[in-house]
């Protein structure tokens, strides 16, 4: 038994500690706690300690919602008080950017983490894997750093909707059959369950993942799902308020099969067939009605999402005269909102149905001073530059957790942009490609938002001015 002081969390949400002087990480343990270890395996410049016994708890520990917590990969702060969470993915952000891209003074350019008044039911996207056999299905969550799926029926963090929707597929598969998928030996049929809620709408698109082209009894799946969701009672800011009561009703707007027979961790493969209702649903945000298909993608807390996407509009203080770039620009949402202030945008994603959708998506908000680009940004950009009598003068990128690539950064240092505005769903990245562009660009402000409170994740909206 090794008894250890924790003093940090590392960005997959773990303890850390110390042990003569070697980093140790350790599985459900926050900052402040003093805790015992069972067992410490190294891992080179690191090792892993499995936690025995909290021998004196953090002043911000408290009772996890969830009675999976301990085992369910998804919420990996739940016994951390939320105020603390907040603070600490701030702190998490000004070390990155201090540390990693080398920015004078990060304390003073990021501000307080933005975060819920209730910080539950945010989910709106929900990706069930389905293992087990046709008499237990086990519909849940993968297990921390694992692929066996943690079995359960409810998710505080998620859209009542998501539970409702698993509940109907459990007796789905226990009705008619169906194998659920199993991936040691890539044998079966049901993979994922995927559950898209359009909060504002109340249209639920539920996409059944499938090893094999077809599944029984889709008709009385969907009628089931259709059924259940018209009696679920409105939550909490769902629905437009000028929506009458009788009118606020969740329905199956599509059921939707994806054909994924490759073995791989990609949950969803490229072909797919329409079971029930049309090919996509809509949702509102910013003011604007936007299409969402099974493919596309959409920020799964529209709350926060606003919040954002308010936050990259107002840094990047834009006038009637700019070119702004919207690069990645999936279903077109930050370049619409950017069309409101800016003379002309042009948005660039490599995703071809999320540009179809943007392209849709504009045309039904009304503007045409928008125009949509299928590309890899890092290739569209530099060729842009070279032909484009008119360069931009802002341009707001929102990347993958990978970060940009190289030749992306390298070209925007050579565009002369008033104003980068850089939004990241992974500061470490951030933190990399701000030391790339620092030749050019300086951090003037960075604001982290919480769009997924009780996990380890925090998005940030940084302004990089020209030097």
């Amino acid at each position: 038994m090794i008894d250890i002081k924790i003093t940090d969390l590392n960005q997959q949400g773990q303890g850390l500690g110390r042990i003569d002087g070697q980093v140790v990480f350790v599985d459900g343990a926050i900052p402040g706690d003093q805790v015992r270890l069972q067992q410490l395996v190294a891992r080179g410049t690191y090792a892993i300690g499995q936690l025995d016994q909290i021998l004196e708890p953090s002043p911000d520990r408290i009772s996890p919602f969830c009675p999976l917590a301990d085992r369910c990969g998804g919420c990996a702060l739940q016994p951390m008080r939320y105020g603390a969470q907040l603070e600490h993915k701030r702190q998490q952000v000004v070390q990155l950017l201090a540390r990693i891209g080398r920015v004078p003074d990060a304390e003073s350019k990021v501000t307080a983490t933005l975060g819920m008044d209730h910080p539950y039911h945010y989910r709106c996207k929900i990706q069930f894997p389905v293992r087990g056999t046709f008499d237990n299905p086990q519909i849940g969550f993968f297990a921390r750093r694992s692929h066996a799926v943690v079995d359960g029926s409810t998710c505080d963090v998620g859209h009542p909707v998501g539970d409702l929707v698993r509940s109907c597929v459990r007796d789905y598969i226990q009705q008619y059959r169906v194998r659920p998928y199993d991936e040691d030996r890539h044998q079966g049929s049901l993979r994922h369950v995927v559950v898209r809620v359009a909060r504002r709408t109340g249209q639920v698109l539920v996409v059944l993942v499938s090893r094999t082209k077809q599944l029984p009894a889709t008709a009385e799946l969907a009628r089931q799902l259709s059924d259940a969701l018209a009696k679920l009672p409105p939550q909490p800011d769902d629905f437009s308020p000028d929506l009458p009561a009788d009118k606020r009703l969740y329905t199956l707007g599509s059921l939707v099969l994806n054909h994924q027979p490759a073995k791989t961790n990609v949950i969803m493969g490229p072909g797919q067939t329409i079971l029930a209702g049309g090919s996509f649903i809509e949702e509102d945000l910013l003011g604007m009605r936007f299409q969402i298909s099974p493919h596309s993608f959409f920020q799964v807390n529209p709350a926060q999402a606003e919040v954002l996407y308010n936050q990259a509009i107002a840094l990047a203080q834009l006038d009637p005269d700019d070119l702004a770039l919207d690069l990645y620009c999936g279903t077109g949402t930050i370049a619409l909102a950017l069309a409101q202030k800016a003379g002309s945008v042009i948005g660039v994603e490599s995703v071809a149905p999320a540009i179809a959708d943007a392209k849709i998506n504009a045309s039904r908000n009304g503007y045409a001073n928008v125009r949509f680009e299928v590309a890899q940004a890092e290739d569209w950009l530099g060729d842009f530059i070279a032909t484009s009598p008119v360069l931009p003068t802002v341009a707001v990128i929102d990347p993958p957790r990978r970060g940009c690539d190289r030749s992306l950064l390298e070209a925007l240092r050579h565009v002369p942009l008033k104003r980068l505005v850089y939004v990241s769903c992974n500061p470490a990245t951030l933190a990399r490609d701000v030391q790339i562009l620092a030749p050019d660009y300086q951090v003037r402000q960075v604001v982290p938002v919480d769009m997924f409170p009780w996990t380890d994740s925090i998005e940030c909206v940084c302004l990089l001015d020209r030097i």
